[in-house]
């Protein structure tokens, strides 16, 4: 009997795991997308932007030049930055961005709420959605296996029940319920990260329709 007991809680440990797994790879993957998807709006909307914000934000590119060494050299050599009239700011990191225009929301794609799944009275911005998920990807980008989440990167929690419910192709197989409560941020995340990436795409749809 205790042999049995031993080999179910192997069973639903390796379920974990691979549930863990899949659920940071279906992260990172819409993740990549997230950002993808950002950049492109930031740049298509640059034109309508206004010549003081243009001026900042090639001030904030400015102070992105640093030094780097040339070890053939054996020389420290300062990185150039030239000055294009149609810069994209390619420079610029989705954290950058998001940090510049929360301060000051001149783009009119990302000034939008998502509704809690959760709760009918509750909505969260735009900005606040990826400072989250942003945290998760650094916090990810170092640890894939024993990681600890909190508050900070995490949009909102949702029950096993709710993501169940959702369309997760690479886990048609798994039951959910085993998954354990860390990778269960992740999860809650996703949800959350597709109906972002839902609401930006509709708003680039409308925007080229326009």
């Amino acid at each position: 009997m205790d042999s049995i007991k031993r080999i179910d809680a192997t069973t639903v440990s390796l379920v974990s795991l691979q549930l863990k797994a899949l659920f940071v790879y279906e992260f990172l993957k819409e993740y990549n997308e997230l950002e993808l998807t950002i950049r492109n709006i930031f740049e298509k909307n640059l034109s309508s932007l206004s010549s003081d914000v243009i001026q900042q934000l090639y001030f904030y590119y400015g102070g992105k030049i640093g030094s780097y060494i040339e070890y053939e050299t054996h020389s420290t050599k300062l990185n150039t930055l030239s000055y294009k009239s149609k810069e994209n700011f390619k420079g610029l990191s989705i954290n950058q961005i998001i940090k510049i225009f929360q301060k000051d929301p001149k783009i009119t794609p990302f000034n939008f709420s998502i509704n809690s799944i959760q709760y009918s009275f509750q909505a969260y911005s735009f900005y606040d959605c990826i400072t989250r998920l942003l945290n998760m990807r650094n916090k990810l980008a170092h640890e894939v296996v024993n990681y600890k989440f909190n508050n900070d990167d995490l949009i909102e929690m949702l029950t096993r029940e709710q993501i169940a419910k959702k369309p997760f192709k690479a886990l048609q197989n798994y039951d959910i319920q085993k998954t354990d409560d860390m990778t269960m941020y992740i999860a809650s995340n996703i949800i959350y990260m597709q109906c972002i990436l839902e609401k930006l795409n509709e708003t680039a749809e409308f925007s080229t329709q326009l």
